[in-house]
């Protein structure tokens, strides 16, 4: 029995006309996703733009969705944009605390509106 390809659904919460908008993602962010997420949030990475991801329904993240979200902040910061992180589940927020980019990204408690974009 083969088993099925993982699944990522990304969904928009939120968006305001300068650029600011939060995204929902669910299910797992891995080698056979990675260009989903990048494909739905490539258009949204605008000049002074906010990336709010909300990963509290990301099961699971590996290194290549790591690089993808290190690929979004490096492309924000160099904008004058911004990227933040809601309530990784403690799975992912672990894999960031172990590789260090709970220091580089923002990162949001669960609790924390996640439809509300804060300015830096």
């Amino acid at each position: 029995m083969a088993t099925p390809g993982t699944q990522l659904v990304i969904d928009e919460l939120a968006s305001d006309p300068n650029g600011s908008v939060v995204l929902r993602v669910v299910g797992e962010l891995d080698i056979s996703t990675a260009n989903a997420l990048r494909e739905a949030v490539g258009p949204r990475l605008t000049p002074g733009a906010r990336l709010v991801l909300d990963l509290s329904e990301l099961a699971f993240c590996d290194s290549t969705g790591l690089s993808v979200l290190v690929g979004f902040h490096k492309r924000l910061v160099a904008e004058g944009g911004r990227l933040e992180l809601y309530a990784p589940v403690p799975r992912v927020l672990h894999l960031l605390t172990i590789t260090g980019l709970n220091r580089v990204f923002g990162i949001r408690a669960a609790g924390d509106e996640p439809t509300a974009v804060r300015p830096p």
